[in-house]
């Protein structure tokens, strides 16, 4: 299954790390990560006006997407549950 980031960019659910939020005003990932790790990642802006809301971390790639952390995650719990299969035994 893939997960729609926003701007034509899908990635497949088994290479998400995580899904921050970087709207919530408490939240430091953007300063404390991030910015700090920068030279480590390929950083890809997909929010196309930078007032990105979540952060995707995969293994070389850091997504900053316009689309909420937490419609990101109803996202994949919808893909995941698509596929099921139910019976009544």
């Amino acid at each position: 299954m893939y997960l729609h980031l926003g701007s034509d960019y899908m990635v497949k659910n088994s290479e998400i790390i995580a899904i921050f939020n970087l709207r919530d005003q408490q939240s430091n990932i953007y300063n404390d990560y991030v910015e700090k790790y920068r030279h480590k990642y390929r950083i890809v802006d997909l929010s196309e006006d930078s007032n990105f809301s979540s952060c995707i971390l995969t293994e070389d790639t850091i997504y900053l997407s316009a689309i909420s952390a937490l419609t990101l995650k109803k996202r994949l719990e919808e893909g995941f549950l698509s596929n099921a299969v139910y019976s009544n035994f």
